[in-house]
């Protein structure tokens, strides 16, 4: 399977929104890394899988600003109960058909 932005998007709705991680799972590559330099936060393939089905927030209105073959950049908005709404900024790296990083900035002020 080849990994487009509406893939990954799509394989991320569904752990986070719907509870459902095998397709995320199967997409993430082994040595999959999750971050946020700000928070100084790094967490690993079944880490992050776990989040997903952990959270009560919700990820919606996925957009591309631009993708190929190595690499994914979009933006998304946050809902979680009794937490302002946000915007999320990702970029998302490929190798070998899998995703090998996804580093995040997530702000609250738009």
């Amino acid at each position: 399977m080849s990994i487009n932005f509406k893939t990954y998007s799509d394989l991320w709705i569904k752990p986070v929104n719907d509870k459902e991680t095998e397709g995320l799972s199967e997409v993430l590559s082994d040595d999959f890394v999750w971050s946020n330099d700000r928070f100084n936060w790094v967490v690993n393939k079944q880490d992050t899988i776990d989040w997903c089905r952990d959270t009560n927030l919700i990820g919606v209105d996925f957009s591309a600003y631009y993708e190929n073959d190595e690499v994914l950049v979009g933006i998304h908005t946050a809902r979680e109960p009794n937490v302002a709404e946000s915007s999320v900024m990702f970029i998302a790296k490929i190798k070998d058909d899998k995703i090998v990083s996804h580093h995040y900035i997530r702000e609250f002020d738009r």
